[in-house]
């Protein structure tokens, strides 16, 4: 497939909490890359569940790209990896093989059922918002034009992600 990127950076959250937690992000990134022109990959760091908190804790990690895709035939690609991956949507925030979202779209503005970029909680999840800050700290928040590295140093100890010691090379990037 050859691609024609645009313009715009989209912002891509990874996360997982079943199986080989870092080798599903691995999987999924390499999977994006078939639809995308991957430009840079956060570390992955490591986060307690949010909503159902009886399961294993989660690797996250954000991934910067572009693509010629629009964003509705990027989520189809998202979620058609989801589903080879293994993620079964049992109940809301259910432990999970790989859990991919759409971030950010450049300063776009979506607000439709099935779609919404930014994504709606971005700002209030450490686990989001340490990987995205780690790519590029100047990012401001589409709706309220807030640098979102501003809504990351208020989060307390607790709610942020703990950075784990996995060599960016494993991610297919250089150490």
């Amino acid at each position: 497939m050859e691609l024609v990127t645009i313009s715009s950076k989209v912002f891509v959250g990874l996360g997982s909490n079943l199986g080989n937690k870092a080798e599903n992000i691995r999987l999924a990134i390499n999977e994006i890359k078939k639809y995308s022109l991957l430009l840079k990959t956060s570390r992955i760091y490591e986060s307690f569940p949010l909503g159902f908190s009886t399961q294993p804790n989660f690797l996250n990690s954000v991934c910067e790209l572009t693509t010629d895709l629009d964003p509705w035939e990027f989520l189809k690609q998202l979620m058609f990896i989801e589903e080879n991956l293994g993620r079964t949507r049992t109940f809301v925030n259910a432990p999970r093989e790989i859990d991919l979202d759409i971030l950010l779209w450049g300063s776009m503005r979506i607000n439709q059922p099935g779609l919404v970029i930014p994504h709606p909680r971005m700002e209030s999840r450490g686990f989001v918002l340490g990987p995205l800050v780690e790519l590029d700290p100047t990012i401001v928040h589409p709706d309220s034009r807030r640098p979102l590295i501003e809504f990351y140093n208020s989060f307390g100890k607790f709610d942020r992600p703990v950075r784990i010691n996995v060599k960016a090379s494993y991610l297919g990037e250089e150490d």
